[in-house]
């Protein structure tokens, strides 16, 4: 999956969203990127891992593996 490219962290002022841990994935992106434009929210398993560098422009959301696919982390920019 192609992750979206790094910009300046300039303007960006929410970092974490945890009223989203336990909701549906779909609703945690809708919500984060709803909230934040320019920001992309990216849905990774809890068994795999995002990338390490740091990108104010992106958005982890953790969910379980769960047929409810639930937002198993506070989703954080980075």
């Amino acid at each position: 999956m192609p992750y979206p490219p790094c910009h300046s962290c300039s303007g960006f002022g929410r970092r974490s969203w945890p009223q989203l841990v336990g909701k549906p994935a779909a609703e945690a992106k809708a919500t984060i990127e709803r909230d934040m434009p320019g920001v992309t929210a990216v849905i990774i398993s809890t068994r795999a891992s995002g990338t390490a560098d740091f990108c104010c422009n992106r958005v982890w959301v953790v969910v379980n593996d769960d047929p409810q696919r639930t937002v198993a982390e506070v989703p954080i920019v980075g």
